[in-house]
């Protein structure tokens, strides 16, 4: 046999031989060659179109100023892939600018990175890998849309001057033409824009031009209304040659807010539970892959609907009416407020954005309701004592003989007493504030000064209890957790310093900071002992809930089950006020002396 070395010899030789190393040759190094493009993707921001139709991009992602995740991998086969890189083309805000630090990696796994993206509209990733020999490859690109949180077209109705202008994203386009409707002092923030469904459709119906926003693509529409009228009424509707293409309003037959399309001959609706003469947030999600529509009410995801065949086109936007061919609901007797129209399918932070209304100043805050005894105008007629704001209306028995106008209504205390109302005029489930201005003529009865009925429970109570320990009595306000009668209850308490003097007591619910507040002629009380029956400023309320009973002044229950025991009020009453929103300190604190914010008679 023949030695190792000699058969590498021969071997080398036959090479040379052959021509495959020709002598004098240079010995090349092998060639590496650089990464792949590598593969980008994201369930959070998805890709723009296909080949056939790149430009066509899903609006379902995130919004502006939410973060997303895109994960990156190598190209299949790229084993030798150390790290990543990427850029966002284009970056603005706090976005980052310029490639990033790479990101690591072995044999190409898949890694995520985290985008906020600042800014709406189609946003390009482009993404590199690098070898282990530290040569980065090709670039892969990754476009991506990123819908607005802004509406595209926006009415807020505030400017007197042009109060159908359009105050959203395009303001060049989308002015409302108010047709027979009016502005109203009576918004939900400011001035409102009311409908009176005893004009003609043609009249009361407010044409939409919306830079092309159709209801075959992905939009959202979000608005609040106050439906006055215990009838059956289209608020937002966009007109189709197959009938109405969307339609938002209310079902007095079933008290539901409803929403969905219609045709002459058929409908389909979400519907969700509703309540008239409160201020209500509605807003409606269409995402068109799904061909499914989504009602949302308070800023909650309540019923949806799929549609049986592909959505009706129709850029034919309308408040206040819908098709007038249609056997439909009819035009509405209601106000709406803040009205915004989005060329995407908006995402539950942006509505409940719109259902907070924060301002500079705080968030907004509206009268809802005002019995105001003190406006010698304000008189019990026929046993009615009528809001002065929206003309809702409270039927006093076993008190009315009692009421001196231009003063007081006083209550007696007698069991069979009762001022109430069949609806409600706050809404429970958002933030809302209730006032009254009392004198109490027997402090040591206690009392219900204004309660909200459910079905089971006392959704809130403002009223007057004497201590246990006989050392007086305090105001108090409560809230509670669920509609049942053994509910558990969130509570603030003040005490009272004078009894027989007017006090203004105040209760307040701020659905975004999930506590209820109590005030006592203009403050705060201090933080008590820690007791039971100590001064409490503020309390932690989070699991808020629609009470859809009657309002009921100056008798309740003293416990939270409605079939508690009564308590009626011994005092006299100046007035009971509610708001929609969250009544500040400041505005409590700069209101007239013995009167609440916004009061009839106040000092302008």
């Amino acid at each position: 046999m023949r030695p190792a070395s000699s058969l590498l010899v021969a071997g080398l030789g036959a090479l040379l031989a052959a021509g495959s190393l020709a002598p004098g040759a240079a010995l090349a190094a092998p060639v590496d060659a650089v990464p792949l493009a590598p593969v980008v993707s994201s369930l959070d921001f998805p890709e723009c179109g296909s080949v056939e139709t790149p430009t066509v991009c899903p609006h379902t992602g995130n919004h502006v100023g939410e973060t997303g995740t895109f994960e990156l991998k190598a190209a299949a086969g790229d084993v030798d892939v150390d790290a990543y890189r990427w850029a966002i083309l284009g970056a603005t805000g706090d976005e980052p600018s310029g490639l990033s630090e790479p990101v690591a990696t072995v044999a190409g796994r898949p890694r995520s990175i985290e985008l906020t993206s600042a800014e709406s509209g189609v946003r390009r990733l482009s993404v590199q890998a690098r070898d282990r020999a530290g040569q980065w490859g090709s670039f892969a690109s990754y476009d991506f849309f990123v819908p607005r949180n802004e509406p595209l077209v926006e009415w807020s109705f505030n400017d007197a001057s042009a109060p159908g202008a359009n105050t959203g994203a395009d303001p060049e386009s989308g002015e409302l033409d108010l047709g027979g409707a009016g502005t109203s002092l009576l918004g939900r923030d400011d001035v409102g824009l009311r409908f009176d469904a005893g004009a003609p459709a043609t009249a009361t119906t407010a044409g939409i031009s919306t830079a092309g926003i159709s209801t075959a693509d992905d939009f959202t529409v979000a608005l609040w209304a106050h439906v006055e009228a215990a009838e059956s009424m289209t608020l937002v509707s966009a007109v189709s040659p197959e009938g109405d293409a969307l339609e938002i309003g209310y079902d007095a037959e079933t008290a539901s807010w409803v929403a969905g399309r219609r045709s002459a001959t058929d409908a389909e609706l979400a519907s969700a539970p509703g309540i008239r003469g409160a201020w209500t947030h509605l807003a409606v999600t269409y995402r068109a892959a799904a061909d499914e529509l989504t009602l949302w009410v308070d800023g909650v995801a309540r019923s949806s609907v799929a549609y049986t065949a592909d959505a009706w086109d129709s850029t034919d936007w309308r408040l206040g009416c819908g098709s007038a061919s249609l056997a439909a609901a009819g035009c509405a007797t209601a106000t709406v407020d803040e009205v915004g129209i989005w060329d995407n399918a908006a995402s539950g932070a942006v509505i409940a954005e719109r259902v907070s209304l924060e301002t500079n100043e705080g968030y907004a805050t509206s009268m809802a309701a005002e019995w105001n005894l003190g406006v010698g105008t304000d008189t019990v007629e026929s046993g009615v004592l009528t809001d002065r704001s929206y003309g809702a209306q409270l039927s006093v028995e076993g008190a009315g003989d009692q009421y001196l106008p231009g003063a007081v209504l006083a209550l007696p205390g007698a069991p069979e007493q009762s001022i109430t109302s069949e609806h409600p005029v706050t809404d429970s489930a958002v933030s809302f504030s209730v006032a009254a201005s009392v004198r109490l003529t027997d402090p040591t009865r206690s009392g219900v000064i204004a309660q909200q009925a459910g079905e089971d429970a006392a959704a809130w109570t403002l009223g007057y209890r004497v201590k246990s320990d006989g050392s007086g009595g305090q105001f108090y306000f409560r809230m509670a957790e669920s509609d049942h009668a053994d509910a558990e209850v969130a509570e603030v308490r003040a005490d009272v310093w004078v009894p027989d003097d007017v006090n203004v007591v105040i209760g307040v619910y701020n659905a975004e900071d999930r506590q209820i507040e109590i005030y006592r002629n203009g403050f705060p009380p201090e933080f008590g002992d820690g007791s039971a029956e100590g001064e409490m400023p503020e309390a932690s309320f989070t699991t808020p809930w629609t009470a859809r009973g009657g309002f009921e002044v100056g008798n309740g229950t003293t416990t939270t089950g409605l079939g508690g025991p009564a308590a009626p009020l011994a005092g006299e009453l100046g007035g009971v006020w509610q708001y929609a929103g969250p009544l500040s300190i400041n505005d409590i604190s700069n209101a007239d002396p013995g009167l609440p914010p916004g009061a009839a008679g106040a000092n302008e």
